[in-house]
């Protein structure tokens, strides 16, 4: 125990030499055009909390617009979030492979794209699926390198088959085996690397010139049957989860609750979650306060459930009372308890009707 401590150790000291725990340099760019870029992620020296989570911030074909990307990469940046989960979305090529009417391939790409495994991303399973375009169209993808152990190259194979009878065929808004299909993918996947069936398909090229493959994102792809006829600088929204990497779960408790350095949960009142997705935990706000738990200054701050743009979601029918992490909710004077308790429904008054309307005190509680 003492040695596998001592090497966790390790690994989270060299992890925090390249900048300060939870604390990116005095003047760092914390947005790149209208995303906003939060610590541990960073752009330009000692703005991150290290190699991996670097973002480029660069202007866009020369126009002046700033667009990020993750560093040495020219993957389009559109969203990185920390908080309720680890995200980040980004743009990625779609494959194709085209064809003349005499069955010759005259425009191909694979849609490689390589996050590489020691990355903080990996893409997400949960939010991705991978589709395939095409008339007589077989296309899979083939993730990570087996390396020898076992009978495929690859890690994870998937994919599936479209077909059409002619032109009408494919219909908008169907894709289950004509026109467009799709499948799930794997978790832990770092790459993607697409391979195109060798179907004769010059016989389609007025109608369906060209097989596609791309991952996207699972709630922003309805397919078209215009798509046959995709351009090939089409680019697709997906969703990476990301994570701490350093270690292949949460540091142990020891670690955690000293805050020793390169442990990347820093705010007070934050808590370290292994990832689902790969190797590696990230870190949230306990019950009852939000912020960027990575941040060591601005970090999980309490949440104010009595605040009046908090009623729907903390339910309160009679005084509220904020307290740290939490919140009371007492009856009001002269009602008392019922069912569950006023954080779930209405309190009874102490006293009957009749003799409530007696006194002409009586007036139905308003949440």
């Amino acid at each position: 125990m003492a040695f596998w401590l001592l090497a966790d150790l390790l690994i989270l000291l060299a992890s925090a030499a390249e900048s300060v725990a939870g604390r990116p340099a005095a003047g760092c760019q914390t947005r790149c055009g209208d995303v906003s870029i939060p610590y541990p992620f960073g752009i330009g020296p000692n703005c991150s909390r290290g190699k991996g989570f670097e973002i480029a911030c660069n202007p866009r074909n020369g126009n002046g617009h700033l667009v990020p990307t993750l560093a040495n990469s020219s993957i389009h940046l559109q969203n990185l979030s920390v908080a309720p989960i680890p995200l980040a979305k980004v743009m990625l090529p779609v494959a194709y492979k085209c064809y003349d009417s005499s069955d010759n391939v005259t425009h191909w790409f694979n849609g490689t794209v390589d996050l590489n495994n020691n990355s903080v991303y990996r893409i997400s399973d949960r939010f991705n699926k991978f589709v395939v375009l095409g008339c007589n169209t077989m296309a899979y993808t083939t993730n990570g390198n087996s390396g020898g152990k076992g009978r495929y190259a690859g890690l994870f194979y998937t994919g599936c088959v479209s077909y059409c009878n002619d032109s009408r065929s494919a219909q908008d808004g169907w894709c289950a085996g004509v026109g467009c299909c799709h499948v799930d993918i794997s978790p832990g996947l770092t790459d993607n690397v697409v391979s195109f069936g060798p179907w004769t398909c010059g016989f389609q090229v007025d109608f369906s010139p060209c097989d596609y493959s791309f991952l996207v994102d699972k709630k922003e792809y309805e397919f078209r049957s215009a798509d046959l006829k995709m351009d090939l600088n089409r680019t697709m929204p997906v969703w990476l989860d990301w994570a701490i990497r350093d270690s292949v779960t949460c540091p142990p408790p020891e670690v955690q609750e000293k805050k020793s350095a390169g442990y990347a949960c820093v705010s007070d009142n934050s808590e370290c979650v292994n990832s689902t997705n790969g190797p590696g935990y990230y870190c949230k706000c306990k019950q009852g306060y939000e912020g960027n738990p990575y941040d060591k200054d601005q970090g999980c701050k309490d949440i104010n459930e009595c605040d009046v743009s908090n009623k729907k979601k903390y339910p309160c029918y009679g005084v509220c009372n904020n307290i740290p992490g939490n919140y009371e909710c007492h009856c009001r004077v002269g009602y008392q308890r019922s069912g569950e308790g006023p954080k779930k429904q209405e309190c009874s008054s102490k006293f009957p009707l009749p003799a409530r309307l007696a006194l002409g005190t009586y007036a139905p509680q308003n949440f």
